[in-house]
């Protein structure tokens, strides 16, 4: 029952960060329609959350059970605190070294893409959810 239930939940977080990754790739091309820059902007922006979301991920379904349970809440603490480093470097790494991102227009699209793909995270449980 409880390797039941570890599947499920690893199957659903593998959903969503793939849904993640598949909405941060169509805004950045429809970002291109715009210019290549705000494209740029839109992809990483998407990435960032994308791959902090998938660590998160990977990290909190380690552990399942009840006899475990201590091991499942230092798992998902640690992987909400890689999770919360990996955005800070993430977007660290972008300003110190995408030169088109440090203009205010795309740096405004880097993050309005971040916040967007994470809000795939919040609606996409409930879209697997519904069709089950």
């Amino acid at each position: 029952m409880v390797r039941q239930i570890t599947q499920q939940g690893r199957q659903l977080a593998r959903r969503v960060v793939l849904a993640q990754a598949v909405v941060a790739i169509l805004l950045s091309l429809l970002g291109l329609l715009s210019n290549v820059d705000v494209a740029l902007s839109i992809l990483l922006g998407g990435m960032i959350c994308v791959v902090s979301h998938g660590y998160l991920a990977m990290r909190a379904f380690r552990y399942a059970g009840a006899s475990a349970a201590h091991e499942v809440v230092s798992s998902f603490y640690a992987g909400e605190a890689g999770k919360f480093v990996l955005v800070l470097v993430g977007f660290t790494l972008v300003f110190n070294f995408v030169e088109p991102v440090r203009e205010s227009k795309n740096a405004a699209w880097l993050f309005a893409a971040y916040i967007a793909v994470q809000s795939v995270a919040w609606f996409t449980p409930l879209m697997f959810k519904a069709k089950q």
